[in-house]
């Protein structure tokens, strides 16, 4: 397992950070061979001859030095606080989903945007995880819960919930069946609990 500073350094390397430019809510690198390096890590999506990035992978490469964000229409560099607050515009869950995803990336993880769940989890083992972000103190839906349990299994992947507190702490739970002969609890497919 690599430690958190060995990725950081590693990734980081001693290079220039890469040039990225933003136009409107999109961040991109155009192509070149350092962008390779990149992509073989498990950032962005390719398209277009560009590296399209998300918001997270910005906010991660740009915190690390690996890059440097630049405004497309006037060339103006763009520090970590200027992208937190384009970024996160119109979307109050951008600095939760990047803490969870920072601490990931800095476990080992590859991890990417899913349209089910909030992100969906690769690296170390065989098992894919889908990741579902619960705050403490608010209600967590049963009902929710239970379908993403149940696509996660049709889907073979491990469902895992990532538990944020106040402080921004974050513990991770494994979601799974509890199995009566041979069937999930009858509870959660709508009966009601013995």
């Amino acid at each position: 397992m690599a430690s958190p500073t060995a990725e950081g350094s590693a990734e980081i390397g001693g290079m220039e950070p890469l040039a990225a430019y933003m136009k409107g809510d999109k961040i991109f690198i155009k192509i070149c061979p350092e962008v390779k390096s990149l992509r073989e890590k498990g950032y962005g999506s390719v398209g277009r001859g560009k590296l399209y990035l998300n918001p997270y992978e910005t906010l991660y490469l740009v915190e690390k030095g690996r890059l440097q964000v630049k405004d497309l229409d006037n060339n103006n560099p763009l520090s970590l606080r200027d992208l937190i607050g384009r970024l996160g515009k119109g979307r109050a869950e951008t600095w939760i989903k990047y803490l969870i995803y920072r601490d990931l990336r800095e476990r080992g993880y590859i991890v990417r945007e899913s349209s089910i769940v909030d992100f969906e989890i690769y690296g170390k083992t065989v098992t894919r995880r889908l990741l579902s972000i619960i705050h403490e103190g608010t209600d967590a839906s049963l009902s929710r819960l239970n379908k993403l349990l149940l696509y996660a299994k049709r889907e073979r992947k491990e469902l895992v919930l990532a538990v944020i507190d106040r402080r921004t702490d974050i513990v991770y739970y494994i979601l799974d069946l509890i199995e009566f002969d041979g069937r999930g609890a009858p509870w959660l497919n709508g009966l009601k609990p013995p």
